[in-house]
């Protein structure tokens, strides 16, 4: 028998591991905010202590929920120097604090491992360097992605209990309004402009043209933004100026990633009388209710919104959106300027169903050919960012000098919120914090240039995580077209161009069976 000596693996002698740390607080209470400066303070003096890591950097999100990644600004930062090569190692005090979503907390944990980084969650003990850890890493998510189903169930029955009880008052105060300790009370100037509005549409004026009066005389909307014939509409049509409330208006699903939604009898609404001061009399209100309806103007803002094509429409030669047309019952899209005239633009209106059949076409034959047409495009971009971008000592100080500039931040705001500093002070020296972070980022941007790359990145990630397993379909997919698709160009009256997540484009044909009469 053949004699078999081990040759041990070689010491990696004096290799210095890049280390990065994670940290999330999940609201902006005062005592949050001292546990985000704590775990700040906690990773900084662990790697002082190290003799073979070297702390890169802190990603911090704070005040903000970890049942999707997509609003994580730091942790998507954090993901993107992991695919430049800048980090080999990610500490997180726990699987809740990294991801309570499990599919996300997966995925993130699968593509660092696959690029070489490990990940090791303190609290369970959790290393993803060993083979075996990512099905307990499995459980551990899920348990926390449970947790923050139960908290957001048990807010949402909170809320409901309120709605039902007429103690409801929503975060935003609508136009005329302004919340004070937990009410709506009338803002007087602006409770002058929503009567003129209804006295104005009850004198005959149309929405269109009180919009463009009131932008004229540049009265200001919420926002500073203008006013439009959808926000005119909205007001004449809510129930906040009777003083009364309809809740229930838009929901949050029930599974994650949450969304609002908006409710169109899936759930009970709930209508509540005297909730709040009103500016509008009954009589009048309802008045321009019927008005509103025998002119078929749009009921509530909202409705008038709901086709998922409005606003995603370009002409290739205008430059401008397509508008929604109904002519003889059938709903067309057509350039605003060849609406106005056919002179201004060649380019023929488009019925609505040929456009949703474009996009079925499209979704299929992305689904039948993902593997050949988005995964080497994704490698592709890879390789290009890869060979793009080194690693730069400069940006790493800089942003270790932004943490330290928030963990002051937030150190100071616990001091004040205990009573210790006096709001002069706090105002004068938080001042000075502030320009300094504005400062630090602003050369931290001018540094890095644009993340073009990394968005495109990112969009070709979602295509194909929506169509590699997707089947194809004979219905047009409303949550699905919101997805991917950016914008869409009508380069000729039988040519339409799709710009999907990550700025990719694909044409289809316009299969024209009938023509509008414009």
């Amino acid at each position: 028998m053949a004699e078999i000596t081990v040759i041990p693996a070689a010491e990696k002698c004096g290799e210095i591991i890049r280390t990065a740390a994670y940290a999330r607080v999940s609201s902006d209470s005062a005592d949050q905010l001292n546990s985000f400066a704590a775990q700040i303070r906690y990773y900084s003096e662990l790697m002082k202590n190290s003799s073979d890591a070297v702390l890169v950097d802190i990603y911090a999100d704070e005040g903000i929920s970890g049942t999707s990644s997509a609003k994580r600004d730091e942790f998507q930062r954090l993901m993107r120097d992991c695919r430049k090569g800048k980090i080999d190692r990610i500490l997180t005090k726990s699987v809740s604090r990294f991801a309570r979503n499990t599919k996300d907390c997966l995925e993130a944990v699968r593509e660092l491992k696959s690029i070489g980084i490990s990940v090791y969650f303190e609290k369970e003990n959790i290393d993803t360097a060993e083979i075996s850890s990512e099905m307990l890493l499995t459980m551990h998510s899920v348990f926390a992605q449970e947790e923050s189903l139960s908290i957001s169930k048990n807010c949402r029955m909170g809320i409901l209990k309120r709605m039902q009880e007429a103690s409801y008052v929503p975060n935003t105060a609508p136009y005329g309004y302004r919340k004070t300790d937990g009410k709506f009370v009338i803002h007087e100037s602006e409770a002058e402009i929503v009567q003129r509005i209804f006295n104005e549409y009850l004198n005959g004026i149309g929405l269109n043209e009180i919009a463009q009066k009131l932008n004229s005389e540049k009265i200001p909307k919420w926002k500073n933004m203008n006013w439009t014939y959808r926000s005119i509409s909205y007001i004449l049509s809510n129930e906040k100026y009777l003083g009364d409330s309809k809740y229930h208006k838009w929901y949050t699903s029930d599974s994650l990633p949450f969304r609002s939604v908006e409710n169109r009898g899936e759930k009970e609404m709930l209508y509540a009388n005297s909730t709040h001061d009103a500016i509008i009399e009954k009589s009048i209100f309802n008045r321009v209710q019927i008005l509103l309806k025998k002119r078929g103007a749009p009921n509530v803002g909202k409705a008038s919104d709901s086709s998922p094509l409005r606003k995603k429409i370009y002409c290739q030669c205008c430059g401008v959106t397509f508008k929604r047309r109904a002519v003889n019952g059938k709903l067309y899209w057509v350039c605003r300027n060849h609406d106005a005239s056919a002179e201004n633009c060649g380019i023929l209106p488009i019925p609505e169903p040929e456009i949703y059949s474009a996009f079925i076409r499209l979704q299929n034959k992305l689904a039948a050919n993902c593997k050949n047409i988005l995964s080497p495009m994704l490698r592709q971009l890879r390789e290009l960012a890869d060979k793009g971008i080194s690693g730069n000592a400069q940006i790493a100080e800089i942003r270790k000098e932004i943490a330290e500039v928030k963990n002051q931040r937030h150190l100071m705001a616990t001091l004040k919120s205990q009573g210790i500093l006096d709001a002069a002070y706090y105002t004068e020296h938080s001042s000075q914090l502030d320009r300094k972070l504005l400062s630090l980022q602003n050369q931290l941007h001018s540094l890095m240039g644009n993340d073009e790359d990394d968005a495109e990145i990112d969009g070709i990630k979602l295509l194909i995580s929506v169509f590699e397993n997707a089947d194809p379909i004979t219905e047009f997919d409303e949550i699905l077209f919101g997805q991917v698709v950016e914008k869409m160009i009508v380069r000729s009256s039988t040519e339409l161009t799709f710009r999907l997540a990550g700025g990719v484009e694909f044409t289809e044909k316009i299969r024209r069976k009938e023509r509008c009469g414009k």
